[in-house]
C-alpha cells in the first residue's frame, strides 16, 4: 500500500485509526503528509506514523519524500501477482499514473510481464472537492 495523510488535523484525530488500519497491510508506503494549507502539528506527521506503526512489530514502514520516489521503488519490485492500493488526497495520484507510463510504454529496460497488466482507476472529481 502507498499512503498519503491528507491534512495535520486529520492525522492527529485518526492517527491511532491510521496506525491500526495500517499495520495490518503486507507493505507500507508512506508519503509526507499533504498540507492543504495547515501548518504542521508535531506528532501528527508521517514520520511519526510510520514510527508508531514500526513499533507495533507487524509492518516496517518505509517513508518517501516523493510520488515520483515511490512509482519508481515500487516499480523495481513488483511482481505478476502483486496488487498496489494507492490511497490518499493529495498529490498521490501521481504514482498510479506514472507507474502506468513506465510499465506501459515499451522500454528496453523497463520491459515486464506486468507491462500489460497494469490499470488505473481514479476517481473524477477528486473527492477532496466533496470534503470542502
Amino acid at each position: 500500500m502507498v499512503f498519503q495523510p491528507h491534512r495535520y488535523t486529520r492525522t492527529r484525530d485518526l492517527y491511532d485509526d491510521f496506525a491500526n488500519v495500517l499495520t495490518q497491510v503486507d507493505a507500507l508506503l508512506m508519503l509526507d503528509v499533504y498540507p492543504a494549507g495547515e501548518a504542521p502539528i508535531p506528532g501528527a506527521d508521517s514520520r511519526s506514523l510510520c514510527r508508531t506503526i514500526r513499533g507495533r512489530g507487524k509492518v516496517d514502514p518505509i517513508l518517501v519524500p516523493d510520488s515520483t520516489q515511490a512509482a519508481e521503488m515500487l516499480a523495481s519490485v513488483l511482481t505478476g501477482n502483486d496488487l498496489v492500493l494507492v490511497q490518499g488526497a493529495g498529490n498521490i495520484g501521481k504514482i498510479a499514473r506514472h507507474l502506468a507510463e513506465i510499465k506501459l510504454i515499451p522500454q528496453k529496460r523497463r520491459r515486464s510481464a506486468m507491462a500489460d497488466k497494469i490499470a488505473v482507476l481514479s476517481v473524477e472529481p477528486p473527492l477532496n472537492v466533496k470534503c470542502r
